[in-house]
């Protein structure tokens, strides 16, 4: 009984640390360095207040719960089927639904980080589609890590969500008790995005945020800037 469980403690741990990997901050791949329109709508006004930001980071988890973490998913079913047609048609679609020259830019920025750090690991990345969504070297990422799709979702819902929390501390700017407040209010909001993602329809995805598309425009001309463009 002791090497058994042994052995599910042991698997439990491999996919704790790999998780923990792949959505650590100190993932050399250059999140830490976009905004995705966050920063413009703090400029422009519209998240000035720690409610505002809840509000304001809710509506995004939404919209990644319409778009990426479904697509996610397909590619990972995708990727263990090993459907190269399937792979290559997620990553397009979801190419195909950045709706500005700054989100497409960071998406394409964020897979290029991703596969020089996964080919210094001396991983085959000829498997990827012609030229990738970040969540098609993602997800290859997360195969190479011994990580299921649903975790690595969650990994990457978790990572985002601290991602934008720094970039509202250092602009609006917030507090860290603030921002530790808004991640745990923020917790149930993350898991409830996350159901509705695994039950959606391939028909039902996509999601327009105009505010954020907006937002994202905007910041591409914007006079003073701490995040990418």
């Amino acid at each position: 009984m002791g090497a058994i469980v042994e052995t599910s403690i042991d698997n439990d741990a491999q996919q704790l640390l790999a998780l923990l990997h792949l959505s650590s901050p100190a993932l050399p791949i250059g999140a830490f360095a976009y905004s995705s329109g966050l920063e413009s709508a703090i400029e422009l006004g519209w998240v000035n207040t720690e409610a505002e930001l809840q509000s304001w980071l809710d509506g995004m988890l939404s919209g990644l719960a319409h778009l990426d973490i479904p697509v996610l998913l397909r590619l990972c079913a995708a990727r263990a089927d090993n459907d190269t047609q399937q792979l290559q048609y997620w990553s397009d679609f979801l190419r195909a639904n950045r709706e500005s020259h700054e989100l497409l830019f960071e998406d394409e920025q964020l897979a290029l980080a991703l596969v020089r750090l996964l080919k210094g690991q001396a991983l085959d990345v000829s498997s990827l589609p012609t030229e990738p969504a970040f969540m098609a070297v993602y997800s290859l990422a997360a195969e190479h890590w011994g990580l299921n799709a649903s975790w690595a979702a969650l990994g990457y819902l978790w990572s985002w969500l601290e991602n934008q929390l720094t970039v509202a501390s250092k602009t609006i700017p917030l507090g860290q008790t603030s921002a530790q407040r808004l991640l745990i209010a923020l917790k149930p909001a993350l898991l409830a995005h996350f159901a509705v993602a695994q039950q959606l329809e391939d028909d039902q995805l996509g999601l327009s945020l105009l505010g954020q598309v907006h937002a994202s425009c905007i910041h591409e001309t914007q006079y003073s800037r701490l995040f990418r463009s």
